[in-house]
């Protein structure tokens, strides 16, 4: 059955993101398998990597 108040929560938290996208659980799993990866993130440290769709650029402290 569908939600209207989902779609509706999902249309509002897609509207704060300056990419415009709703981020998913798959996009959390790549950030993870990224930093999780010897031989992709070896020469990383000390990073935060923000998978938040750009809320974090247009809503800063």
């Amino acid at each position: 059955m569908f939600c209207w108040r989902s779609f509706l929560l999902e249309e509002v938290y897609r509207k704060r993101t300056t990419l415009g996208v709703n981020i998913l659980p798959e996009d959390i799993a790549e950030a993870v398998a990224f930093f999780a990866s010897p031989a992709r993130s070896s020469k990383s440290t000390g990073n935060i990597l923000n998978v938040d769709g750009g809320v974090a650029a247009a809503y800063p402290r």
